[in-house]
């Protein structure tokens, strides 16, 4: 073996050139070094406070979740015993279902009048006063929204005594009954234009497609969409449950039940040209840009007048 630097010759067990003093294979001078042990990671993370904190948000969530699905369940199951109380005590004192039974007899010889074609002037009329035609056409659908719109009417007829007292029998002023089931002020005007919104769309379902026809339903509905802004009721407190304070007289509320009364009016009166492009693209767009700026609203993004959070 010989040395690389100086050729000198070495013998085969030599570490070091003898003549030059160099390293011999490549050995350093210096002792070796033992190469680095690999590094190991230890993959069961323990319970750290940022981990605690994320099941703490989960949790909440989960109970917002739950709370925003029990509250709105709860109003409703309360408004179906009441419902069926009622009927209870209807079917107990018969006299209460008269005006009930008696609109759905002439419903019935109505829509029996028109199949047989008998349909003089005065029969149309009728039909078109009582909202006979409801859930005669749009198919099941319109089926469907028909018998939802006569439960409307129906429900207007029988609640039409009531509309200019307040509790206590004390009399409202034409003025007051106005501004009470139609009038909007800035911080309500959102959730006002949002409950516009909402209506035209649902006259569209309650009329089958058939506007002209379901005007009579639209301003039933109307009615009673401001008998809920005036008095309260099963509306106020449904809409009320789905508010952070779970109240009925918050005044989102008050603004989209007043913005259904005014919808419901104005649904009736666009209806009558026959044209439901014009409920659908405004109702639509009502909706739901009132709903998203009332949203924002109320998360503090934006802010108008002086409403209060939900």
């Amino acid at each position: 073996m010989f040395c690389p630097k100086c050729g000198n010759e070495l013998a085969d067990t030599a570490r070091f050139c003898g003549k030059c003093g160099s390293a011999i294979g490549g050995v350093p001078d210096g002792p070796a070094q033992q190469p680095p042990e690999p590094q190991k990671f230890n993959f069961t993370a323990p319970a750290f406070s940022g981990e605690a904190a994320c099941g703490a948000v989960a949790d909440t969530a989960a109970r917002a979740v739950s709370n925003a699905i029990s509250e709105p369940g709860g109003v409703i199951g309360a408004g179906l015993k009441s419902f069926f109380s009622s009927v209870g005590a209807a079917v107990k004192d018969p006299k209460r279902l008269i005006p009930a039974l008696a609109l759905a007899l002439v419903w019935l010889v109505l829509n029996v009048l028109q199949a047989c074609g008998v349909n003089p002037f005065p029969t149309r009329i009728l039909s078109f006063l009582t909202f006979a035609g409801g859930g005669t056409s749009g198919g099941v659908i319109g089926a469907v929204g028909g018998i939802v719109g006569k439960g409307i009417f129906a429900g207007a007829l029988v609640s039409l005594i009531g509309l200019f007292t307040r509790k206590g029998g004390v009399k409202r002023s034409f003025g007051e009954t106005v501004k009470g089931a139609f009038g909007v002020s800035l911080d309500t005007l959102w959730a006002y234009l949002c409950g516009i919104g909402a209506a035209m769309l649902l006259y569209l379902f309650i009329s089958g497609g058939a506007t002209r026809a379901s005007f009579m339903g639209g301003i039933a509905a109307a009615f009673l969409a401001a008998r809920a802004a005036l008095s309260g009721g099963f509306l106020r407190q449904l809409l009320g449950s789905f508010t952070k304070s779970k109240n009925a007289s918050h005044p989102n509320v008050s603004g989209i039940v007043r913005g259904l009364a005014a919808g419901f009016a104005a649904a009736a009166l666009l209806g009558m040209t026959g044209v439901k492009l014009i409920l659908l693209i405004f109702g639509g767009l009502l909706f739901a840009g009132g709903g998203v700026i009332m949203i924002l609203q109320a998360t503090g993004v934006v802010k108008f007048g002086k409403g209060a959070k939900a």
